[in-house]
């Protein structure tokens, strides 16, 4: 699964150890100790993920 971010940067969710809401942005602490930051919630970004997946899942519905 992925986080889709601002300005089209995605993160594989299995490099993430953590998402920490604070003042209104979102914390994403990586595997390597790295730190990347959202305006996004994680509920959002959870939603933008689902529908991305969702997504995905029709067009090769559509493909067979």
């Amino acid at each position: 699964m992925f986080l889709f971010l601002e300005d089209d940067d995605v993160v594989l969710t299995e490099h993430v150890v953590a998402l920490v809401r604070l003042e209104g942005k979102t914390a994403i602490v990586m595997r390597d100790g790295t730190l990347k930051t959202t305006r996004f919630s994680p509920r959002t970004l959870s939603r933008r993920s689902a529908r991305f997946k969702g997504g995905a899942a029709r067009r090769k519905e559509r493909q067979i």
